[in-house]
């Protein structure tokens, strides 16, 4: 009797698919900064380079990108703007500032122009305690408020910080033809005024309105007095960034005479933040529905008929998250305010405290 020798077996072995990081990339991050803070892997650095004084309470800070390890900001469009981070008090904050300077001029000299208005704590940091030679992180431009491509004359109708994003709008719609260009511009310490008055002494083809007003007598813009500056407004392609009173009145103007395809709008304003408020407007942007939130978004969205997905209603599975476009909410389980656009959040644990749109 023979034996029955087993057959052979070949196993191949699997390459191991696991390929760990040896380095990781904060941590490279947070030994470059302690030899210089602008060096990094991964995140985009500025040095400011001048802090200047202007009107309205406002301050003009000069960043260069152009440093060794730190070269990922390109370009940007005129009306774009970036988001700046700052630490204070050990704390991260970011918000969003018009760039006030030309592609073109950036393209000469790699620096980027922001205009600071002193409100809020990022911009009161900025504007008071920065100092020149202070790293700041930036985020690449982003924004939709552009000049249109068509063969139009302009207008521009601003007021207040307003001004920021149509500054490079104004020069670079200039430079760019010799299409009318006209300025409407409301104010009670007009920013940018000086360089503004040189750009209507270069430019024969712009029209400059600067309409300094007064708590005590103010100036309201209307259908009377865009007759009077701008009487071919029809045949313009429009650009608005003011207050909400003045943007509306704009939209009603140019609605009752079928003008509205030819405008845009851009708001420049902060949130206005009410903890105590009982309840704040909500908008699900996909939806077109507006409702009224008191305690958590998820909660108050299904009591006004609509039914995100969720899953734990505590935080936990993450089947409530959505984005938030714009707004501020607080997290109810940790206290964090949240006031940074188009970011993840949880609708079960977070509650609005600011009018807030959200991308559902």
């Amino acid at each position: 009797m023979q034996a029955t020798i087993p057959a052979t077996r070949t196993f191949t072995a699997k390459p191991n698919v696991y390929k760990p990081h040896w380095v990781r990339e904060d941590f490279v991050d947070a030994v470059l900064a302690q030899v210089n803070p602008l060096w990094t892997m991964t995140r985009t650095m500025a040095r400011i380079e001048n802090i200047e004084y202007i009107e309205d309470d406002m301050v003009k800070i000069t960043l260069s990108t152009n440093h060794f390890l730190n070269r990922r900001f390109k370009t940007f469009k005129a009306g774009q703007f970036i988001m700046v981070t700052a630490s204070i008090a050990g704390v991260r904050h970011q918000r969003a500032y018009s760039l006030v300077c030309t592609p073109e001029q950036y393209a000469k000299d790699g620096k980027l122009v922001i205009g600071v208005k002193k409100q809020g704590r990022v911009s009161n940091y900025l504007a008071k305690q920065a100092k020149i030679g202070d790293a700041l992180e930036i985020t690449p431009a982003s924004g939709e408020f552009l000049i249109n491509s068509s063969a139009n004359p302009s207008l521009f109708i601003s007021a207040g910080s307003g001004i920021t994003p149509i500054v490079p709008m104004v020069k670079n719609a200039l430079e760019s033809s010799k299409l009318p260009v006209t300025l409407i511009y409301y104010s009670r310490d007009p920013a940018f005024r000086k360089e503004l008055e040189a750009l209507a002494a270069l430019h024969s083809h712009f029209s400059l309105n600067i309409i300094v007003d007064s708590a005590e007598k103010p100036a309201f813009f209307n259908a009377e007095t865009l007759d009077n500056l701008c009487p071919d407004a029809a045949t313009r392609d429009t650009y608005v960034c003011a207050a909400p009173g003045l943007m509306k009145v704009t939209r009603e103007i140019w609605a009752d005479r079928g003008w509205s395809e030819k405008m845009r709008q851009e708001s420049f304003l902060p949130i206005k933040i009410d903890e105590n408020a009982e309840a704040q407007n909500v908008n699900f942007r996909r939806s077109q529905r507006e409702f009224e939130a008191k305690g958590n978004l998820l909660a108050s969205a299904e009591a006004a008929g609509l039914t995100p997905a969720y899953g734990c209603r505590m935080g936990v599975c993450n089947a409530c998250v959505c984005t938030k476009v714009s707004g501020a909410v607080r997290n109810q389980i940790t206290g964090e305010i949240n006031d940074q656009n188009n970011v993840q959040i949880k609708l079960c644990v977070n509650a609005a405290i600011s009018e807030v749109v959200i991308d559902l």
